[in-house]
């Protein structure tokens, strides 16, 4: 298989789009349609972007009538996008103009599962998860041991990619976030399976609000940034192979002038420099290391 040296990314969260004007909660933003029309043409004027990923919560209360307004606004994309469901994106059961797990994957042409392994590019694939409870969508997540095993065998069949692991709830999170993760064995049972295989070189999610960035055993995570409330951004990512290394750049890109973001709480929603930019060496096996040069050199 041909492996290109570079992959270029974005990961957008939280836009909470809702087809009637104004807040609906003092931490989102009026107009959530037009922020992500924004960061589409933000998107856009990057260039190269090779695929984004939606982390959940496209929709502030899993109306039908949100989806149409994402499905408008994303078809502007320049590249491919895929979808990770957030807890605002469905309902538990079938309710008038809401969406459920069903309908939300049969609107948006994805597996009825709403887990899925994807190619986005020669030598690299993007594993989305789905970590919503099914009869009660909530702030705390969940991995089911069925998906469990399902990834843990998506992880040794794409053992020669270079895998990107796509989520809603933070699987890893300091203790003031408990109540907004995936529950903690779930969690502990998920991070240890990331620190075990090699061909893992990020973990992204959603459900936060806040950019941060976390390791746990040698294995990058980042918590993306709200767009549909301050901070208004998003995250863009580059990772560069070579025979001997592998860096991921991480930055965000906040979609309106400073001037018209700042609420009084705003600097809550930042997170540090580090958090918002910077670059992570990946620290790759030797045997991936070998692999990786002899790919390298053969596509070259």
């Amino acid at each position: 298989m041909k492996l290109e040296p570079q992959l270029n990314f974005v990961q957008i969260s939280d836009v909470h789009l809702r087809p009637n004007a104004g807040r609906s909660g003092w931490w989102l933003s009026e107009r959530p349609e037009y922020l992500l029309q924004l960061a589409v043409e933000k998107v856009c004027a990057l260039g190269g972007v090779d695929f984004v990923v939606f982390t959940g919560d496209l929709f502030d209360q899993a109306e039908a009538a949100a989806l149409d307004q994402f499905v408008a606004i994303a078809g502007a994309l320049p590249c491919p996008y895929h979808v990770v469901v957030g807890n605002h994106d469905v309902v538990g059961k079938p309710w008038p103009g809401r969406l459920t797990k069903q309908t939300f994957a049969e609107r948006l042409a994805l597996p009825e599962k709403l887990y899925y392994s994807v190619p986005v590019k020669p030598g690299y694939r993007l594993i989305v998860l789905d970590t919503v409870p099914v009869l009660f969508p909530h702030a705390q997540g969940c991995l089911p041991a069925e998906q469990m095993e399902w990834l843990r065998w998506q992880l040794l069949v794409h053992r020669d990619e270079q895998v990107i692991v796509a989520l809603h709830h933070p699987p890893v999170a300091p203790a003031y976030f408990r109540d907004f993760r995936l529950n903690p064995l779930d969690g502990s049972q998920f991070a240890e399976l990331m620190a075990a295989a090699p061909n893992v070189v990020a973990v992204l999610s959603g459900h936060l609000h806040v950019p941060r960035r976390w390791s746990y055993r040698k294995r990058p995570y980042f918590s993306a940034p709200s767009l549909g409330g301050p901070p208004n951004a998003f995250r863009h990512f580059q990772l560069e192979l070579t025979a001997r290394s592998a860096r991921l750049r991480y930055d965000w890109i906040p979609v309106v002038p400073e001037s018209k973001r700042r609420p009084l709480w705003y600097p809550l929603t930042v997170g540090s420099r580090r958090d918002r930019r910077g670059r992570y060496r990946l620290q790759l096996p030797l045997l991936t290391q070998r692999r990786l040069a002899r790919r390298l050199n053969a596509a070259s």
